[in-house]
């Protein structure tokens, strides 16, 4: 009696081929999360250096409109600073704490940390409402971290010049300082207003 032994090409994983297999699923699964982790790091950075720099610009394009087109004279408290003064020798230099419009209109930058706000009462009659918005100009997630702002006037002719130099940064859980560096999202500004208008004595 003659026995036929039939051969197959199919047959399973050995126990051996399976290890190796398992070990170096073992070895590539954590590059690849590393991996992952690493492009997702960067990419929520770029979206928090993204918002930073929106409102960083914001915040610039609307000091300088404000300043530039509608200051008149300079203040520090009740005095005017940065004046057409010849009674005091050029330059004149300050810090001011408000500004006043043709009109006699007073408005202000206020930095209370981590917000800034353009602040304005009811313009003085006949003066017209002023035409730019107040009110915080960075937001929850946005913290203003640092801001100064000078003025400086050459000469009796030239015009007052505001100096203005702030931080941006992006808020986690309140503040910006984080102890992981690509966590960390801020930006430093800082921007040279000349008045479009002035007294000249």
């Amino acid at each position: 009696m003659k026995c036929k032994m039939e051969s197959t090409n199919n047959r399973s994983f050995t126990f051996v081929e399976t290890l190796v297999v398992i070990s170096v699923l073992g070895l590539v699964l954590p590059i690849l999360f590393t991996i992952f982790f690493v492009i997702l790091q960067q990419q929520l950075k770029i979206l928090r250096i993204t918002e930073v720099k929106r409102i960083g610009d914001n915040i610039v394009q609307v000091l300088e409109n404000t300043i530039k087109n509608n200051a008149y004279t300079i203040y520090d408290g009740p005095t005017e600073i940065c004046e057409a003064d010849n009674a005091n020798p050029f330059p004149h230099s300050g810090t001011p704490s408000s500004f006043r419009d043709k009109y006699k209109s007073t408005f202000s930058i206020d930095y209370t940390s981590p917000d800034l706000s353009v602040i304005y009462p009811a313009p003085v009659a006949p003066a017209p409402t002023f035409a730019f918005p107040q009110g915080q100009l960075n937001n929850s997630k946005v913290n203003v971290s640092s801001y100064s702002i000078s003025c400086n006037k050459a000469s009796i002719f030239s015009a007052p010049l505001i100096s203005i130099n702030f931080t941006v940064c992006y808020s986690i859980g309140g503040i910006c300082d984080s102890t992981n560096p690509q966590e960390a999202a801020s930006l430093d500004y800082q921007s040279n207003i000349k008045l479009r208008s002035f007294p000249t004595q």
